[in-house]
């Protein structure tokens, strides 16, 4: 997965805090996030704070976010978030609400 989609990536960045990594997004200082694991208080406020900057936010699948589902793509756009999400199609977490 990591060569599939940082093949074309200037750089990828691990920062250690998903909500900081979110809100880089929303400032611009990042193009694209995706994480699998995350949890419903990990997304919520980023969430809104992504959104309000003009950003995407979807569940990994391609659809809307559902904060349960543990698996997040976010974007400056809706075309890069879509792209991120059809690359990881094949990979399949657990939920908060079936652990």
């Amino acid at each position: 997965m990591e060569r599939l989609l940082h093949a074309k990536a200037h750089g990828v960045r691990v920062i250690g805090s998903s909500t900081l990594a979110l809100c880089h997004l929303a400032s611009g200082a990042a193009d694209a996030y995706y994480q699998f694991g995350l949890h419903c208080w990990d997304l919520a406020a980023a969430t809104v704070i992504i959104r309000e900057a003009g950003g995407i936010v979807m569940d990994t699948s391609g659809g809307p976010l559902d904060l349960m589902s543990c698996r997040v793509v976010a974007a400056g756009t809706r075309e890069m978030a879509t792209l991120i999400a059809q690359a990881l199609q094949t990979i399949n977490y657990g939920r908060d609400d079936e652990k």
